[in-house]
């Protein structure tokens, strides 16, 4: 009769130590969804001079995450990159002067956070557009902050009509290649 009175209280602990455990990640994960839980990068504004690092500087193990904002999808591309060399020992106002076009949004000797907009595509599309030329040209970003020409059609931006060369004067994107020269033959 013992080893079953010692079962049940056992049986008993083991539930209430699993209710207890699943109440712990139920709390914790309602705070995930709440947006209780602190981020990490989400400064608006150009850092203080607290959050900028005072006194600290660019330390041979720094890490650079820069995000860019492609205005023409809306869509971003962060990336991460050891610090060059020229910036070690950089202060925070050294180093906006070296980035100067980035917002530096953080600053320490070991991380700096920064982002800039770009007003291009991103480089997931291709694009449509024309050349110096006027030929209508497959553009993709390649470099991030400028256009890389992919193939030339040798197609005169005059030998479509109106509404289309002012869609191709800006640049009009595609998912693929082969959706813009899908648009391109049906136009």
């Amino acid at each position: 009769m013992k080893k079953g009175k010692y079962q049940g209280l056992i049986r008993l602990g083991l539930i209430t130590a699993l209710a207890l455990a699943i109440a712990m990640g139920m709390m914790a994960r309602q705070t995930q969804l709440s947006g209780n839980e602190p981020k990490e990068a989400e400064t608006t504004q150009a850092p203080s001079a607290s959050a900028a690092g005072a006194g600290e500087r660019v330390s041979k193990i720094c890490e650079i995450i820069q995000t860019m904002g492609f205005s023409r999808c809306g869509h971003s591309v962060t990336r991460r990159i050891q610090a060059p060399a020229d910036t070690v020992g950089m202060d925070f106002g050294e180093a906006q002067r070296r980035f100067q076009d980035w917002r530096l949004e953080s600053f320490s000797g070991d991380r700096i956070m920064m982002s800039r907009e770009i007003p291009l595509f991103c480089p997931m599309h291709w694009v449509l557009s024309v050349n110096e030329a006027g030929s209508v040209v497959l553009t993709r970003n390649v470099y991030g902050d400028g256009m890389a020409v992919e193939r030339d059609y040798g197609l005169p931006l005059n030998g479509l009509d109106q509404t289309d060369q002012e869609k191709l004067m800006p640049g009009l994107g595609f998912d693929s290649a082969e959706e813009a020269e899908a648009w391109l033959s049906a136009h």
